[in-house]
C-alpha cells in the first residue's frame, strides 16, 4: 500500500522493504475520532483515501485529503502532544508509522525518513497558507486593521534605508540563536556549528518591511531579536494584523516550503535582528540526509507548526467572538 503513496518512488528493494514493513494499514469509517486534541502521541498517519476534519475546541479549522500527512506537528516537533482532533469525514485509508518505526527507519539510513520530514514541511505550509486565506475572509469584527502604509514616501524611504531604528545591540551568533530556539539544538555541537554557518545575521529596522504578500519567496529568516508583525490583505490599502512574533519564530519559510508566493507582509515592528537562510542553502539542508539536514527540518517543522497554532487559534478567536 505505501507505493501509492509516493514515498518509496524509485528506492532499492531493501529500503522499500524496510520502509513497507514500517508503516501499518488501516481502515477507517466515517465519524471515528484517528487523534485528540491534547493527546500525548507521536504517531504520524499518510492519508491514501478519504477525507478528515480538523477541530479546535469542537470548531472546525481544516480538511485533510489524499496524499497528506496527519501527525506530523507532533511526530517531527518539539511538542508530542496533538494540536487538533481529527475525525473521520469518510471511509478513510490510512498508512501509520509510530516513532520506534521512524527511528529503524533511520538508524538504516532509509530516504523514507527524509521524504516524510520534506512532505510533513510541505504539508504545515500550505495548512498554514490556507488558514491564512480563511483568516483573510472572516467579517472584521474586531480584528486588528491598519493601513499598509505603502505610500510613495515610505517605499522611497525603505528603498533608501532611512524607515525607524536601527538594533543597537551587537551582532548575535547564529549557533546561540539556533540553540535557543526550539527543535533547531541537536545532540551534537558540531552539527550545530555547521547549520549555524548557512545563516548569516541581518539587521532590520523599525517599520521595515521584510517581506510582501504575493511576491515571490527567496529567502527565510529566524527572529533573533526584536518583534515583527505579520500582515494578510483585506482590501486595497487596508490589511489585518494577524499575529506578533518574537524570537525564535520563522517567517518566509512558507512560501519555500511550498514553492509558491509569499502569503503574508511581514514588518518589522521594533527594531531587530534576523538570522537569513538563502533559497539555496533552504533546498540543500531540505534534501540532505545526515544529521546537520535533520536537525534543519526539525527546526523548520516545529517553528511552522508554531505558527499554524497560532492562525488556528486566531480563527478559534473570530469565530467564537466575531462581533
Amino acid at each position: 500500500m505505501l507505493e501509492r503513496s509516493g514515498l518509496i518512488d524509485g528506492l532499492g528493494d531493501a529500503d522499500r522493504e524496510d520502509a513497507c514493513t514500517a508503516f501499518k494499514p488501516f481502515n477507517l469509517g466515517a465519524g471515528e475520532e484517528v487523534f485528540a486534541e491534547q493527546e500525548q502521541d507521536r504517531t504520524l498517519g499518510v492519508v491514501l483515501e478519504g477525507t478528515l476534519v480538523a477541530t479546535l475546541s469542537r470548531t472546525k479549522v481544516g480538511v485533510v485529503g489524499p496524499g497528506e500527512t496527519i501527525g506530523e506537528m507532533a511526530m517531527f516537533g518539539s511538542l508530542d502532544r496533538r494540536s487538533v482532533t481529527l475525525t473521520t469525514e469518510s471511509p478513510v485509508a490510512l498508512l501509520l508509522l509510530d516513532g520506534d518505526g521512524l527511528r529503524q527507519l533511520r538508524l538504516r539510513d532509509n530516504p523514507v525518513a527524509q521524504r516524510l520530514e520534506v512532505q510533513a514541511m510541505r504539508t504545515i505550509a500550505q495548512r498554514l497558507r490556507a488558514t491564512n486565506e480563511r483568516i483573510g475572509t472572516m467579517a472584521e469584527g474586531d480584528r486588528v486593521i491598519e493601513p499598509t502604509g505603502r505610500g510613495l514616501v515610505t517605499r522611497i524611504a525603505e528603498s533608501l534605508g532611512l524607515v525607524g531604528k536601527r538594533p543597537t545591540t551587537q551582532e548575535p551568533l547564529a549557533s546561540a540563536v539556533l540553540r535557543n530556539t526550539p527543535g533547531f539544538t541537536p545532540r551534537d555541537d558540531a552539527v550545530l556549528q555547521r547549520l549555524a554557518a548557512r545563516f548569516r545575521a541581518v539587521a532590520v529596522r523599525d517599520r521595515e518591511t521584510i517581506i510582501r504578500e504575493g511576491e515571490p519567496g527567496n529567502d527565510a529568516f529566524i527572529v533573533a531579536e526584536g518583534r515583527l508583525a505579520v500582515y494578510r490583505s483585506v482590501d486595497e490599502g487596508r490589511a489585518e494584523r494577524v499575529a506578533v512574533l518574537g524570537p525564535g519564530h520563522i517567517v518566509g519559510a512558507v512560501a519555500l516550503a511550498d514553492k509558491d508566493a509569499r502569503s503574508a507582509t511581514v514588518r518589522a515592528v521594533a527594531p531587530s535582528w534576523l538570522l537569513r537562510i538563502s533559497h539555496d542553502d533552504y533546498r540543500a539542508l531540505e534534501t540532505d540526509l545526515g544529521a546537520e539536514g535533520r536537525t534543519f527540518r526539525r527546526g523548520m517543522i516545529d517553528a511552522m507548526s508554531a505558527q499554524l497554532r497560532l492562525a488556528n487559534e486566531h480563527i478559534l478567536r473570530q469565530t467564537r467572538d466575531p462581533r
